[in-house]
């Protein structure tokens, strides 16, 4: 008689209403669950990820893990974790300061937690919500909330009555065990729906360091936004209580940048390009590997959520040919992945407003400045995604006379050739070849850069969104169209096809 597959029991996880299930917490980035479930083939073998094909930046960003029974909802705008709801009881085992939610895997509907189980393990709450069924089914939904935590219950319509009050209602046989359940950060569901994916969230975007913090290792300040000034200087706003940290092209010193910043995830050497012939393999001749800030060490984080090997196509901001070869040698891009940005340290120009260098070349060598700064929108379908997470920024245009035109900001959520491409057309006019400004080099980063194996992107039409617009992104550029690189003073924009503004470079 041959022997049935051993089934595995679901994993034990603890759940933290507002502020957790398990290893996944809110607040979070995207780019930070993701790195970590890739680290986790074992307990996580599938994750499907939906997103706006048209508006990524703006649509929330959904990763389902199916044999998990967990859905989490990411903002599009800074990507981090809003809502986390376990969909399918059978294939998780809750703990709730101890107790568990339910007891029998053995069947899907008595995997279900039942209100008597939840109420004796939540306590009292106050009445909840019922929503009639859309499509005339005789079943219709309550949602009862806890603070952080709420669950839908099916109820026959026949027996809803506002009079009845909610507790002899779900307790009778009218209602089913709960269907799903959701955390987030707020005191009901009710309260926090309209605004769930426009608060600021509490808690870091970067949980998983917190085991550093308890070995006594200094963690760094977390940056919000980079606000780049109209004299060009970059300001990295930063998670109170730390304070706002400057830099200045060609004078902010490499110590200034590791005190404030910590070491970087990784560095790499300027030299090696997209256009060498092997740009499309896994060796990396130039690069000088650190083990990653957050304890994950380097491969994860210098591959792609694809699986390939983007580290040389992130850095070819298509101005190789106008450096001289000798000091591009000397260049090296220290690379933040969890702060969102590649930062290059090379030589100062002759010309630093500072007055300090002189040329020689032992001073070049001890007084390593910042070049550029290369600030990452981890655009979801681009080829670089997961990579970097996601940080936002602004620009703030410097004011010119006898103009009669908008100063306000722009920020890295404008469309490009709606807004961002006519402003800085209009703001240097005068200053840059309008034919310069209005095309761009286009780029293809798969070519040459190995095939694509995501086992992210398997999604259907009702992972969110409008069904229609949400794709399958195969971390390539297929679905994104080829990139292009738009070119004003002291700015590089790498632009998908849709608009969506990939990475900014800054420079001088």
């Amino acid at each position: 008689m041959p022997l049935e597959p051993l089934q595995m029991a679901p994993a034990t996880t603890a759940l933290v209403p507002g502020q957790s299930v398990g290893r996944m917490a809110l607040g979070a980035s995207l780019h930070d669950v993701l790195t970590m479930i890739k680290e986790d083939r074992a307990q996580y073998r599938a994750v499907d990820l939906h997103y706006s094909q048209t508006d990524p930046l703006q649509a929330p960003v959904v990763v389902t893990l199916p044999e998990n029974g967990i859905r989490l909802q990411f903002d599009g705008p800074d990507q981090r974790l809003r809502l986390i709801e376990i969909t399918d009881f059978s294939k998780i085992n809750l703990i709730y300061k101890g107790s568990e939610l339910t007891k029998n895997h053995d069947q899907a509907i008595s995997s279900r937690p039942a209100f008597k189980r939840i109420y004796q393990i939540f306590g009292a709450s106050y009445p909840g919500e019922y929503i009639p069924s859309k499509a005339r089914s005789p079943i219709g939904t309550y949602v009862l909330s806890w603070e952080g935590v709420a669950f839908n219950f099916p109820l026959q319509q026949s027996a809803w009555s506002p009079e009845r009050d909610h507790v002899s209602l779900l307790g009778s046989h009218a209602a089913s065990p709960a269907s799903s359940l959701a955390v987030f950060e707020g005191a009901s569901w009710a309260a926090v729906r309209d605004s769930l994916f426009v608060y600021i969230p509490s808690a870091p975007r970067q949980p998983t360091l917190t085991a550093r913090a308890r070995d006594h290792i200094p963690l760094p300040s977390e940056i919000d936004v980079a606000n780049i000034a109209s004299d060009g200087s970059v300001v990295l706003v930063r998670r109170s209580p730390a304070q706002p940290f400057q830099i200045v092209i060609n004078e902010t010193m490499l110590q200034d940048i590791i005190t404030e910043l910590g070491p970087a995830d990784t560095t790499h050497k300027r030299e090696e390009r997209l256009s060498t012939p092997d740009a499309g393999t896994h060796r990396r001749r130039g690069s000088n590997f650190r083990p990653a800030s957050t304890g994950r060490g380097s491969q994860p984080s210098s591959y792609s959520s694809t699986g390939t090997d983007t580290f040389d196509a992130d850095f070819d901001s298509g101005d190789a040919e106008d450096e001289g070869s000798e000091r591009t040698s000397r260049e090296i891009f220290w690379c933040y992945f969890s702060h969102g940005f590649d930062i290059l340290i090379g030589p100062p120009s002759v010309t630093t407003t500072s007055g300090a260098c002189n040329g020689s070349a032992s001073y070049l060598h001890s007084h390593l400045v910042v070049k550029k700064i290369i600030l990452h929108g981890n655009v979801p379908g681009s080829y670089s995604f997961n990579r970097h997470r996601r940080l936002r920024w602004t620009i703030e245009l410097p004011t010119q006379a006898n103009r009669n035109t908008d100063r306000s900001a722009i920020n890295s959520e404008a469309h490009f050739e709606q807004t961002v491409k006519p402003r800085l057309m209009s703001q240097f006019a005068d200053s840059w070849p309008e034919s310069d400004m209005a095309r761009g080099k286009v780029v293809n980063r798969t070519w040459g850069a190995g095939p694509s194996d995501s086992s992210f992107f398997l999604p259907d039409a009702g992972g969110g969104g409008d069904g229609e617009d949400l794709i399958e992104g195969g971390g390539s550029e297929q679905w994104l169209g080829n990139t292009r690189l738009f070119s004003f003073p002291g700015f590089t924009f790498e632009v998908l096809e849709n608009g969506a503004i990939s990475a900014l470079t800054v420079a001088k």
